[in-house]
């Protein structure tokens, strides 16, 4: 009984995840999201404290990141999730050259605008990775524990781990980034030592009373 329960509680968390993600989608970092860059060069040393100091005066509240670019430390990008007006280009080039005692001209900075980064273009590197691992992982559990049951429950748990990580992102609206799936693959990971580990011990248990109740 219980256990129906905790899979009608997990049925509603993943169709609620589902729904989210189809209204309104995951929720993406900076650096996946649309938005718009501006790229330029000083000729001094900068750092991103010193660029995102100015980026804040100029873009205020709104979402935006730094980066540097270029080997030699004299240029930055700026990327901002919203639209990038004149005026702010012209107050960004007022305080770059104050700051840095140059000359730059709004057509000085090279402004483009990004796409959304797809999803599948996160996820496309590690699919035939942990495909292939989990093929193997299969067959392992097939042959070491004679038959479909322990390899069908590794599957279960494996989903029910990815999709509770997955829901995690959908409603809390936690950014998709560079760290998620490197996370992804350490929740499947550990998934699969445990559940081993305990396979393992309850088989080595078994063995022993087995052994224990062989006649002499």
């Amino acid at each position: 009984m219980k256990k129906k329960i905790l899979y009608v509680v997990l049925a509603i968390i993943f169709i609620v995840a589902l729904i989210l993600t189809a209204v309104v989608g995951l929720k993406v970092d900076l650096n996946y999201a649309e938005g718009n860059t501006i790229t330029f060069t000083v000729g001094k040393n900068i750092t991103t404290e010193e660029i995102s100091n100015i980026a804040k005066e100029v873009f205020g509240n709104d979402e935006f990141l730094v980066q540097e670019v270029e080997m030699f430390g004299d240029s930055a990008l700026i990327k901002v999730r919203k639209d990038i007006t004149e005026g702010q280009l012209s107050n960004l080039c007022t305080k770059l050259n104050e700051k840095y005692e140059i000359e730059l001209e709004t057509s000085d900075l090279d402004v483009n605008h990004i796409p959304n980064n797809k999803l599948r273009n996160v996820i496309q590197p590690y699919i035939i990775p942990m495909g292939l691992s989990t093929l193997l992982i299969v067959a392992f559990y097939a042959i070491r524990f004679k038959g479909t049951k322990k390899m069908l429950n590794l599957i279960k748990y494996l989903i029910i781990a990815e999709g509770l990580l997955y829901s995690l992102y959908a409603i809390c609206r936690v950014p998709v980034n560079e760290l998620t799936m490197p996370l992804a693959v350490t929740v499947y990971t550990l998934v699969v030592i445990i559940y081993s580990a305990v396979n393992e011990l309850s088989l080595d248990t078994k063995q022993a009373k087995n052994e224990q109740n062989k006649p002499e």
